[in-house]
């Protein structure tokens, strides 16, 4: 009873102590980033878990990104029919949102270090020549 109690102690320690907290993923122990590695399985794979890294995604992390990107090739499908192929440039962007971004977590995302991209940053806004906008 007493070494299981010790146990527990040292692993509170080790993994509640300031300075392994503050570490970079690459500087912490083996064991601690194989533990960051199977949970990033975990995220990527099974529903509800992914939610740690990435909040907006309910099911497993690579099914929400395939289904984002999915959503963004049908809207640049429709965007493309309904302007008659006019503004390329918005089309683009709508493909590039969809399917930029992190497609699968990795240790460093689950350890806090990264943070998911899931929605990648559209970019700024750039305005056609000659436009008074």
């Amino acid at each position: 009873m007493r070494r299981t109690g010790f146990g527990t102690l040292l692993l509170v320690a080790t993994f509640a102590s300031p300075h392994a907290a503050l570490a970079d993923y690459d500087d912490r122990p083996a064991t601690e980033r194989g533990a960051y590695t199977a949970l990033a399985v975990a995220e990527n794979i099974l529903p509800g878990v992914s939610t740690i890294a990435a909040p907006r995604c309910l099911q497993g992390y690579v099914l929400c990104k395939l289904s984002f990107a999915a959503v963004s090739l049908v809207a640049a499908g429709e965007h493309l029919f309904f302007s008659g192929g006019s503004d390329l440039g918005q089309t683009r962007a709508i493909l590039r949102r969809g399917f930029t971004g992190d497609w699968v977590l990795t240790g460093k995302h689950a350890a806090g270090d990264v943070e998911a991209a899931v929605f990648p940053d559209p970019g700024p806004a750039s305005r056609a020549p000659g436009s008074d906008l």
